[in-house]
């Protein structure tokens, strides 16, 4: 993906961060900090697109930050990124999803992993 490998002060993916891979990670390559958003239309509701602020991402998926649950399995279509407007159209899928805490248990928001096909 073009956005990922395009420099720092282009759109904000830090390319000097560490790569720390742990035996439950699957992802090819290594997965970057990427400011801006991902576009999504969920096959439920697939006219009415919605963006995510991207957390990080990779060839095969991202973390995206969510307001709510969302449940494992769901599936869409990643459209594009923005600001780049780089195009994406792939098949997504969550694969998981949990809250987000501060230090007094107060939930925050919620961050949901997903698959690119």
């Amino acid at each position: 993906m073009d956005f990922i490998r395009r420099s720092t002060s282009d759109i904000g993916v830090d390319l000097g961060r560490p790569s720390i891979r742990s035996a439950a990670d699957r992802r090819d390559g290594p997965r970057l900090t990427a400011a801006g958003s991902l576009l999504f239309a969920w096959h439920h509701e697939h006219e009415h697109p919605h963006a995510y602020p991207a957390m990080d991402v990779s060839e095969n998926g991202a973390r995206i930050e969510v307001s709510c649950l969302m449940p494992e399995g769901l599936t869409g279509l990643v459209i594009s990124h923005q600001p780049s407007g780089v195009r994406i159209d792939r098949p997504a899928m969550v694969v998981w999803c949990r809250a987000v805490r501060d230090d007094h248990g107060i939930l925050r928001h919620y961050e949901a992993g997903i698959r690119f096909f």
